[in-house]
């Protein structure tokens, strides 16, 4: 017995990662609350139905990646594979739309696929995201690109841009969805098997097929920008203007879809310079609400990709620590009472117990490069005084207790 290993496709997120995710969530916190987003937290399994209606029963997150089971009742469940459903089911449940007429959420937390693990993908994967619900002006899709573009910015990241397009309104999605299906009917024995059953169900999901001779195939087909009425070529016009306004980098890409069924007019992905996998995605989804049993609500939103952003953030994420030694039993009561009086002040503090000469404590604090160490004797608590030591220059001094958080809050900055 022993030996235990993490499932396929799971990962731990150990110390020092663990600060930058720390310092990352913060950041992105922050900066959607400035937007007035609030945070929403959905459970991890919901009813299979949910994602099966709103994310499309023939998409590869339903036929291929969801993780599901029956539970002791004989209920379908899944675990969440996305964000978007769990929020508007919570929307609908709670009925939100009663109290406000704009509602800006986000959220972070874990999801479940079942893909293929590679670099910056695993099975159990972190998303942060955003949905802002009951805004139809095309400036409500501009600002949540902007806060995308923000938080980027905010992260440190720089070499990034917008990959945009529009659907269309459900009339003009349903008129480019014949146009798609036409097309490919006239190539069905060339095309992958996927795509063979998605041109039944979902012939626009053939447009996002990663299969090099589909992809060839595609290259020929209208694009759904070529196919929007006024409505929704204005709408996206002003998406444009908006992202032109702000200084905002991008390219249009007629013949973005995105994997996912409910998304209506714009959709956007975000790539990484020179880089093939997008880091974040999102768009609008006018339909979702009342396709789930809501009223008829429009919404538009995003989500980014923790473990994918983790690589590329340029934020500072190291917090200082203090390391106690304390040496004689008499030194551990009077600088534990040191070492809170600091945390109380917001300084990190780790004290080592164990009874080790001071050289041997030393040595630790060298091994676990921490650059300030105070330290406390017989002679220093009858003094009332610690003595500080910068370790990597190894000078010290002593210092009176009333003036040491003063003292350290100067050495630290």
């Amino acid at each position: 017995m022993g030996n235990f290993k993490k499932v396929r496709g799971m990962h731990d997120i150990l110390p020092p990662e663990s600060e930058i995710w720390k310092n990352v969530e913060k950041i992105l916190r922050e900066t959607v609350e400035l937007y007035g987003f609030k945070e929403i937290k959905t459970p991890v399994v919901e009813e299979k139905s949910l994602f099966e209606r709103s994310v499309g029963e023939t998409s590869d997150i339903v036929l291929k990646e969801m993780y599901t089971f029956t539970d002791k009742k004989g209920r379908f469940l899944a675990l969440r594979p996305e964000g978007t459903a769990s929020v508007v089911r919570a929307y609908i449940e709670a009925q939100i739309y009663n109290k406000e007429r704009i509602s800006r959420f986000y959220y972070f937390g874990p999801m479940f696929r079942y893909d293929r693990p590679q670099k910056g993908r695993y099975r159990q994967s972190y998303q942060f995201g955003i949905e802002l619900l009951g805004g139809a002006h095309p400036f409500f899709d501009g600002e949540v690109i902007k806060i995308l573009d923000n938080l980027f910015k905010n992260l440190g990241i720089n070499n990034f841009y917008f990959s945009v397009n529009s659907l269309g309104c459900n009339t003009c999605k349903k008129k480019y969805t014949e146009i798609v299906r036409n097309y490919f009917e006239k190539l069905k024995e060339d095309l992958c098997e996927d795509c063979k059953i998605r041109l039944e169900k979902s012939p626009l999901r053939i447009l996002d097929c990663k299969n090099e001779k589909c992809k060839e195939m595609i290259k020929n087909v209208s694009s759904p920008v070529e196919n929007l009425c006024d409505e929704c070529k204005a709408h996206f016009d002003k998406v444009n203007e908006y992202m032109k306004e702000f200084e905002i980098r991008y390219l249009l890409n007629p013949m973005l879809v995105r994997g996912l069924d409910y998304y209506t007019k714009t959709v956007f992905e975000v790539f990484i310079d020179n880089e093939p996998n997008a880091i974040a995605a999102g768009g609008r989804y006018d339909n979702l609400v009342k396709e789930l049993g809501g009223p008829d609500i429009p919404a538009t939103g995003f989500a980014i990709g923790i473990e994918r952003i983790i690589p590329l953030v340029k934020v500072k994420t190291d917090r200082i620590i203090i390391h106690g030694i304390f040496l004689g039993e008499k030194a551990k009561i009077y600088g534990t009472k040191i070492a809170d009086i600091l945390r109380k002040e917001n300084i990190s503090v780790e004290v080592d117990y164990e009874e080790r000469s001071l050289k041997s404590h030393l040595k630790i604090a060298d091994r676990l490069k921490r650059k300030w160490c105070i330290i406390i004797g017989d002679i220093e608590v009858e003094k009332k005084e610690i003595i500080l030591k910068n370790m990597e220059t190894g000078k010290q001094e002593s210092i009176k207790e009333e003036n040491l958080v003063s003292k350290i809050k100067e050495c630290l900055k």
